[in-house]
């Protein structure tokens, strides 16, 4: 820095706490500000540039940093981006999803200014948003899911080169401390135990479900889908991969949406599933002239195609009486959690055990070097996950109408 910078700026510097971030100054006597990409570091360099007032402001400082732009991207505001963005996920989404998505890219849109470049947000802009949100009261669960929803809209805009940097300016913003850790493990959905299992899957609890919930708990039991998964299968996605009966799990057809990139999979179909006559209704189905496994479900509910399950099961769970020994809750999700602890408990290797319910892993090493597993690969790791049922018994329920 410049002598006569010096006194003003350092101490600006000297108020601000855990600061990892660089100055670089060019021979215009601007600066750029870089961060080393973590959320405490964001924050720290967007309380600096808030101290700084004016002097954060062009032609001071560069936003973004010449280092992280590639030249020629195509001008456009934040605001035009937000909403060409959201017309084009609309038909892909389902109706809660694309108000929660709109709400939080309109909303950080707003906070940032919808007039202004979209080439020159910065991570630290990002960061401001969310402080101003965590200020306003909001959580930590709330900001992360705003914080992925941010993430999306800008990965899609590096993907039409609008915003041309490498980094993703919501990644990692957001980022839960031990304590909060612990308390979402503590509150959240949990396993059940086989007698559980046993209890909410015996034949004459089932017989008080429908028969399409009868028919999407089971799926649940032994895919470990999400319930939005199960509820959006199209007969489409029952296919025969490898040699092997296999269910798939898209987003290509109409009504269906995905959580994430890891969740688009195809894996075997338990043994259990096939004796208990899933192909047989599919078929049946087929013949009918239905494209769907739950034919006489809405397509685009509001809260997405899982809903009606999710309600069904939860009700059942209460029924039954069923409560977990501790702390935590059951859900349809508990069977999920389920499917995962047992593989674990199983000696099933990681990969294998997030290539078949959808998980993302967290080591990117693993989807960069590792092949995927094969239908027969995956199918060997799930033939030991049986919960001593009457599968006789079900299956004579699963047949009726």
């Amino acid at each position: 820095m410049a002598k006569d910078d010096a006194p003003s700026v350092e101490s600006i510097l000297q108020g601000v706490t855990g600061r990892q971030f660089k100055l670089k100054k060019h021979a215009d006597g601007s600066f750029d500000l870089e961060t080393d990409g973590t959320q405490a570091d964001a924050l720290s360099a967007a309380d600096f540039l808030e101290r700084l007032g004016p002097l954060s402001a062009e032609p001071y400082f560069k936003k973004p940093s010449p280092s992280l732009t590639k030249p020629g991207a195509p001008a456009i505001t934040v605001g035009k981006a937000v909403a060409d963005y959201l017309t084009a996920i609309k038909s892909t989404t389902i109706p809660k999803t694309h108000t929660l998505k709109a709400s939080a890219v309109n909303g950080f849109a707003t906070h940032y200014g919808t007039s202004k470049p979209l080439v020159d947000v910065h991570r630290t802009d990002v960061a401001g948003w969310l402080g101003a949100l965590r200020a306003g009261g909001l959580a930590t669960p709330t900001l992360t899911n705003k914080a992925s929803y941010l993430k999306g809209f800008f990965k899609a805009m590096q993907g039409a080169g609008y915003y041309p940097h490498d980094d993703n300016p919501a990644q990692g913003q957001v980022v839960y401390g031990t304590r909060e850790k612990r308390q979402r493990r503590a509150l959240g959905f949990v396993a059940y135990p086989l007698a559980h299992i046993q209890k909410l899957f015996a034949p004459k609890a089932l017989e008080t479900l429908s028969a399409e919930a009868r028919w999407g708990v089971m799926v649940g039991l032994y895919t470990g889908a999400r319930v939005s998964e199960v509820g959006q299968l199209a007969l489409a996605d029952f296919m025969e991969v490898q040699g092997l009966p296999c269910i798939r799990i898209t987003d290509d057809g109409k009504g269906q949406s995905l959580k994430n990139d890891a969740s688009a999979r195809i894996i075997p179909i338990h043994p259990d599933l096939v004796s208990l006559g899933i192909n047989e209704r599919v078929n049946a189905l087929r013949a009918k002239g239905e494209t769907r496994f739950f034919p006489n479900l809405k397509i685009g509910a509001v809260n997405g195609a899982g809903q009606w399950l999710s309600k069904a099961f939860s009700r059942h769970i209460a029924n039954l009486g069923v409560k977990p020994a501790g702390k935590g809750r059951y859900g349809f999700h508990s069977l999920r959690k389920t499917v995962v602890q047992t593989l674990q408990g199983a000696g099933v290797a990681s990969e294998l055990r997030a290539a078949y319910v959808g998980h993302e892993l967290d080591d990117e090493h693993h989807t960069t070097y590792s092949a995927p597993p094969t239908m027969l690969q995956l199918l060997n790791a799930i033939q030991g996950m049986g919960w001593g049922l009457d599968l006789k018994a079900i299956k004579l329920l699963l047949s009726m109408h």
